[in-house]
């Protein structure tokens, strides 16, 4: 493989049988990630064929290379946020996810965000502690919607809502209508919904869940231009550093056999090998209360 920085030309190659394993825990969650290790020669000056072409043409290269280049940006950048959303979810211990969907095709992407600042507000003045981490996706038709991982609602709510005559009347709200109550206060009676909760396998799985979330950060990454943020959450705790270990001399096969890490109470969330045969993940968590749920073996990526 090469690369070209500044005009000089390098070249990388994998050192046998050595790789980087990262190791990050927190909150009854642990993810470990393995590397091939790659070391970088300088070759030289890279070649320069521009005199080869008129100016149209070197302003045509010139122009790809600069596209090229704002999109692997563009892909390391939603990589790296993917792996801190997923992460903040796993921390704060998220054991909920909300759903925020328009009826009409609302497909302004700034107002569906000034929405959701709204509802969360709204939110956090009706249940104290309430917190999020969430992404935003356009559905097929263009309308955008929002993934929230959230803390499981309470089972009632009391809000407070102004009558024709002036006069203030509390409400009890059942926790899993909430949500849809203040969003239609926001975007319009009937216009929307929020639905509280998804599929067996993620309400039961706060590790599948953060990965639900955070998978929408890379789906559409290139929507989201270079400097902005692709996913937002409320204040939380601070998330722990990966510790990192080189090992040297072992197959990948030797390599997965160290890395298996499987402690009682534990499930495997994610266990695989890179499609190149360069990589190994694996993700575990903690099994829930009185759960002794199967283990599981999703191929997601990191």
């Amino acid at each position: 493989m090469q690369r070209i920085v500044d005009g000089i030309a390098y070249e990388g190659k994998y050192i046998e049988n050595a790789f980087d394993v990262r190791v990050w825990e927190c909150n009854g969650h642990r993810e470990i990630s393995a590397q091939r290790v790659v070391e970088w020669r300088e070759v030289g000056p890279a070649p320069d064929w521009s005199h080869l072409a008129d100016e149209a043409k070197r302003a045509e290269w010139a122009e790809l290379d600069e596209a090229e280049r704002k999109e692997k940006n563009l892909r390391r950048a939603a990589l790296r946020a993917k792996t801190a959303c997923r992460r903040f979810i796993k921390s704060m211990g998220f054991d909920e996810l909300a759903t925020l969907t328009y009826r009409e095709n609302q497909t302004d992407e700034a107002l569906a965000k000034e929405h959701f600042s709204k509802w969360v507000r709204r939110m956090s003045d009706l249940i104290p502690g309430f917190a999020y981490c969430a992404g935003f996706e356009p559905q097929t038709r263009g309308a955008w919607h929002v993934h929230a991982a959230i803390y499981r609602l309470p089972q009632h709510v009391e809000m407070k809502k102004r009558m024709p005559g002036g006069e203030w009347r509390t409400f009890r709200v059942r926790g899993r209508d909430i949500g849809t109550v203040v969003w239609r206060g926001i975007v319009g009676k009937d216009n929307g919904l929020c639905f509280i909760g998804g599929k067996k396998k993620i309400r039961h799985s706060p590790a599948k869940m953060a990965g639900y979330v955070s998978k929408y950060i890379t789906k559409h990454y290139e929507l989201v231009p270079e400097g902005k943020k692709r996913y937002t959450h409320s204040e939380g705790v601070a998330v722990p550093k990966c510790v990192v270990e080189r090992f040297v001399g072992l197959s990948l096969a030797e390599l997965i056999g160290r890395c298996f890490w499987l402690d009682d109470g534990e499930d495997v969330v994610q266990h695989r090998v890179g499609r190149w045969k360069d990589s190994y993940y694996l993700s575990t968590e903690l099994q829930p209360p009185g759960g002794d749920g199967p283990i599981g073996l999703a191929g997601e990526s990191a």
